[in-house]
């Protein structure tokens, strides 16, 4: 798609008029800048993709669940209705949840 949009169309045209005149240098360098363009691009699409998975990746939400008697760190999609979690100050809740003893604190419009 990088050589299909309408800047490139220009060039393109302007390396079959070089073409069509036998300005075989000129044609030579307008190919250049045309693969230098779709190569830049494609390179660009790549990083940007690899840096938004690798952004999900870490907005993933974790849990520290009780599993087989011990606290697991686990994915919060995989919690389940009973499970206990253990929230340390500044953590984020992984999901509804009420809590057995104590009083904690909510930062309200962080929710919303």
């Amino acid at each position: 798609s990088q050589l299909w949009q309408p800047m490139p169309m220009m060039i393109w045209a302007a390396a079959i008029i070089e073409a069509g005149i036998e300005n075989w240098i000129d044609f030579a360098i307008l190919i250049f800048i045309q693969l230098a363009n779709a190569s830049i691009g494609y390179y660009e699409i790549t990083k940007a993709g690899d840096a938004v998975a690798a952004l999900k990746k870490s907005l993933q939400p974790t849990a520290y669940a009780k599993r087989d008697g011990h606290f697991k760190a686990i994915d919060a999609a995989y919690l389940v209705p009973g499970d206990l979690i253990l929230l340390g100050a500044g953590s984020a809740v992984p999901a509804d949840c009420r809590t057995n003893s104590g009083q904690i604190e909510v930062n309200q419009p962080s929710c919303t």
